[in-house]
């Protein structure tokens, strides 16, 4: 797996919202330069959350890997990862991409396990789980098992560092895969952008080249041999001094340090060095530029992007993290508040991440424009610029720092836990750059405030640092990417630009923010008692409360539900997207409010589905506050023309987008469109959408606060009264009706013949496909022999068609859930064959697969049913997972809350044969529903699609939808 190089959570929010779209697994990371630690700090003492009771331990073995043990009690799985400093940045120039390559090859066996599927095999066995990495910077390898499994996975995993076999055998199908992987983001935005970025940098930095790798690169050449090549990168960086590890796991933390010297002691250390990057990420010829993309999809943006130093040494002081708190605001006032309030912008955020070149960073203010926005984009620029220089002229007043100090301080006192995957990697990839001490609290530690740190930042954020993004349809551009579907320009910044952007803002008057009302005051916990299940508090006619509080996390955190239901679902697609255009209007209107919360640790939303939905997550303490204020606003809420207008367009581009996403991306939408009712096509969609106005927004604003059935569902750190007390306030702002019942969407019900495809050509060009067999039967019995089933066959699935067949880089099998119906789906996108053949393929993997399965033995079986089982009842992580165990039951009326429990038993009395005869009736006899979707893109334009036997083609949503309603 290939990723970006990592950045701090400020900078993933800037992506987000603006240029770079995130890639499978993105990770904080940044680079090595950790600050002096004081004498009197123990270096193998490791700063822990106080509401933390796991056990931890700093361990550096004699070949200099360094690796954090974590003993978690509670941990029903364990976790290990391992991080090499070196990656895409170490790439030689004859072979583009051989970091990620590499990464690819290391799993193919090894001298003690020589079977290529054999670390698979044993995963899948154990209930485990694999995956890896590639960064500019560092590759992570990562892994998840059952606890009993800890010590042969370790073995297995430590081999790899050790005796891999590099098959040269297998050196064409891995390429084949990169390339795979490659074809699949070539033509996504956020890998364009992120490409485009760096190849506009200075040419003789190693950032500036191609990383990820395709057949064109990675290949034989005169005087470069692939395989030699990547024998020698391994020889020359895949070292232990250059290693980071961690195991997370339930066992003692003496055990772990056993496991972890035989694992890792006979890593060779060749005491290896990365070469020092010594050429400036940036010369002046870079920057100063205005860049100019035409996007695949259409999407309006402008971004400052700034180019500073490397000041990772200065983490404690987060001097980025304040600068970008300012700009990030939207109090009144502010460059954001005024952007919206004109009705310019949909989002704005700033971050840095201080390691994206290696020897130096990048500081985003990234602009998410309206239509209207679009015709005042050098005001905005210009404003965005004299607000740098009003926090320069002013100075970062040592409020916001205490401020910030705040929120960090109360996300670490009670920070949220992950789960042992999760935290391995973040914890292997954070040893590589901080210190034992800060490897878990350097996100969160602010010391002392120090304003020439801050300060320096301040500096480097001007026009000689600056190169400014632009990004629409409209953009003139007349350069191609070679290695990406990309199109763009540039020109230099000229001196009549910097003076149009200071005239267009010169009437504009902004202020640095004023004090955040909303941090949480009182973090005391509830005195009352916990109850194995959740409690109706209230029971009245249209109105009822169900509360929870943790048996697990003693935190002033809760999560809240309250649904205000109406069966919107019988409205017309009129109504129910003149429905969207007022949520979406409205979310804007509440973004300021929205940041506020989240920046005191209160999260809230607003939706509108069957009804409206409130949420609220976070700190509690003014959770009853927010909710009343939101909803207040939600009814005095008037859209104007204008803002419903600018919110049409954002909706239009939305669904014409959505057929621009990855194929695979539009595999499983499609598949709720045809089996979740109601739906309409994307045609209808648009022709409805066309037909709103501010009238009938706010007629659906007005039927959406009547009639309502409200239903709560409180979870954690609530009192009895209070989340009755929540409730009855909602309930005074919206109608509630009395003699309403609450009922589900519906849905088209399995049966044992049904048969339906959807064929779609994609401007795309790969194919992709989704192959769905469904169980008739609504019970947990079914729910769990297909759990067991996709657990069974996702591991060989993958491995016929990526590994061996090479069709492929995202393939899977999976479990589908249907509300209560289950069954499994098979999936693939492709870059080298179309529909019918992948469906030819699918077909004999299904054949072929009867009898693997009948060659299963007890015990195998046994294995998997065992890990289906922890995965079941592992304990959640964090308060919304333990949330999550309720919520569901809650609201499909469950009220024994028992499902995990009754999932439990029904996994436990399956038996082989039970599975066996369940594949049969439902694959190899068809005794189910099947659903095939198909994309077919631009390469396989005259392949025929596939055909199932029996098969109702649809041939348009909308026309489906009513037929089955």
């Amino acid at each position: 797996m290939f990723v970006r190089n990592a950045a701090s959570a400020a900078s993933k929010t800037v992506r987000a919202l603006a240029i770079v779209a995130s890639a499978t697994m993105l990770l904080a990371a940044c680079q090595p330069s950790p600050a002096p630690e004081q004498a009197a700090v123990d270096p193998l003492t490791i700063h822990i959350s106080p509401n933390d009771a796991r056990e931890y331990r700093a361990l550096e073995l004699d070949n200099g890997l360094r690796i954090v043990l974590v003993s978690d009690s509670e941990a029903e799985k364990s976790g290990a990862a391992l991080a090499v400093y070196a990656g895409s940045m170490q790439n030689p120039d004859e072979q583009l991409g051989l970091a990620h390559y590499l990464e690819h090859m290391l799993f193919l066996g090894t001298e003690k396990y020589p079977d290529p599927d054999e670390y698979g095999d044993f995963m899948s066995r154990n209930g485990g789980m694999h995956n890896a990495y590639t960064a500019d910077d560092h590759t992570n390898y990562m892994l998840e098992v059952n606890n009993d499994a800890l010590p042969e996975a370790l073995d297995r995993f430590a081999d790899f560092f050790k005796a891999p076999k590099f098959y040269p055998e297998y050196a064409e199908k891995e390429v084949n895969a990169v390339d795979s992987e490659w074809s699949m983001r070539r033509a996504s935005d956020g890998y364009i952008l992120f490409s485009l970025n760096n190849i506009l940098m200075n040419p003789e930095h190693p950032i500036a080249r191609f990383r990820i790798g395709n057949n064109e690169t990675l290949s034989d050449k005169e005087n470069s041999k692939l395989h030699e090549e990547m024998l020698a990168f391994y020889e020359q960086y895949y070292s232990a001094n250059l290693m980071t590890a961690s195991i997370v796991s339930n066992r003692s933390l003496d055990e772990l340090e056993m496991l972890a010297r035989e694992a890792f002691s006979e890593i060779p250390n060749h005491n290896a060095e990365v070469p020092e990057i010594s050429v400036p990420a940036a010369t002046p010829a870079q920057l100063q530029q205005k860049i100019f993309y035409k996007p695949q999809m259409e999407m309006r943006q402008v971004m400052l992007d700034f180019t500073i130093e490397n000041n990772m040494e200065d983490y404690l002081a987060k001097p980025n993290r304040l600068v970008a708190h300012l700009i990030n605001s939207e109090m009144p006032g502010t460059p954001a508040a005024l952007f919206r309030e004109l009705g310019w912008i949909e989002g704005l955020g700033a971050g840095a991440s201080a390691n994206s070149y290696g020897n130096a960073g990048r500081f985003q203010i990234a602009v998410t424009l309206t239509e209207a926005g679009m015709e005042h984009r050098d005001t905005i620029i210009g404003v965005l610029l004299h607000y740098i220089e009003q926090i320069r002229a002013e100075g970062v007043d040592e409020k916001y720092h205490a401020e910030l100090a705040t929120v960090l301080n109360n996300e670490f006192t009670f920070l949220r836990r992950t789960g042992a995957f999760n935290y391995a990697t973040s914890l292997a990839s954070n040893l590589l750059y901080y210190p034992f001490n800060h490897v878990i609290d350097h996100a969160y530690r602010l010391e002392d405030y120090d304003a020439e740190k801050v300060d320096r930042v301040l500096a480097q954020l001007t026009t000689d640092n600056l190169r400014v993004w632009y990004v629409s349809p409209q953009e003139e551009t007349d350069q191609s990417m070679y290695y990406f579907d990309g199109n763009y320009s540039v020109k230099p910044i000229t001196d009549e630009d910097y003076a149009n952007w200071r005239v267009a803002a010169q009437d504009y008057v902004v202020s640095l923010p004023s004090a955040n009302t909303l941090f949480p005051e009182d973090l005391s916990l509830v005195a009352e008692e916990v109850h194995s299940k959740p409690q109706q508090l209230l029971d009245e006619p249209g109105i009822s409360v169900w509360l929870k509080r943790s048996d697990r996390f003693a935190e002033p955190r809760a999560e809240v539900t309250v649904r205000m239901f109406q069966p919107t679902f019988e409205r017309s697609i009129q109504e129910q997207v003149a429905v969207q255009v007022l949520m979406d209007t409205f979310g804007l209107s509440q973004q300021a409010l929205s940041r506020e919360a989240s920046i005191a640790g209160t999260g809230f939303g607003l939706s509108a589905g069957n009804g409206l939905t409130l949420r609220l997550s976070g700190f509690n303490d003014k959770q009853a506050q927010l909710a009343e204020r939101v909803i207040t606003s939600f009814a005095e809420f008037e859209p104007s023309s204008n803002a419903i207008a600018q919110s049409v367009d954002r909706l239009r581009r939305s669904i014409q987008n959505q057929r621009l996403q990855f194929p695979m991306q539009q595999l499983f939408p499609a598949f709720n469109q045809i089996m979740r009712l109601p739906s309409a096509s994307y045609q209808d969609q648009l022709a409805a959408l066309a037909e709103v106005d501010q009238e009938l927004v706010i007629a659906m604003r007005d039927q959406l606060l009547q009639g309502n059935v409200i239903r709560t569902f409180a979870f954690g750190n609530y009192s009895d009264a209070d989340a009755v007390a929540l409730t009855r306030k909602v309930a005074e702002l919206v109608g509630v009706d009395a003699e309403a019942e609450y009922r589900s969407a519906p849905i088209v019900e399995p049966t044992d013949e049904l048969r339906l495809t959807w064929n779609d050509n994609l401007t795309l060009e790969d194919a992709a496909i989704l192959d769905v067999w469904l169980s008739p039967e609504d019970n947990l019995d079914s729910r769990a022999k297909a759990w067991l089933l996709s657990e069974l066959m996702h591991n060989r699935f993958f491995t016929e068609l990526r590994t061996e067949d090479q069709l492929g880089y995202a393939v899977g099998a999976t479990r589908i859930n249907l509300d209560d119906y289950s069954g499994v789906g098979f999936y693939i996108q492709s870059p080298v064959r179309g529909p019918a053949g992948l469906l030819e393929r699918f077909n004999k993997f299904s054949s072929d697969y009867a009898t693997r399965l009948e060659e299963l033995t007890e015990d195998e079986f046994a294995q998997v049913r065992t890990s289906a089982l922890t995965d079941l009842l592992q304990p959640p992580q964090t308060l919304g997972q333990e949330a999550g165990r309720y919520s569901g039951d809650w609201a499909n009326e469950r009220y024994s809350f028992d499902t995990q429990e009754r999932m439990a038993e029904a996994l436990r009395a399956l038996s082989l044969a039970d599975v066996q005869a369940f594949y049969k009736s439902l694959i190899v006899d068809g005794e189910g529903t099947r659903v095939l979707i198909q994309m077919r893109g631009t390469k396989f334009a005259e392949e025929d699609f596939g055909s199932i036997e029996n098969e109702l083609v649809i041939e348009d949503f909308t026309s489906w939808s009513e037929s089955q309603q």
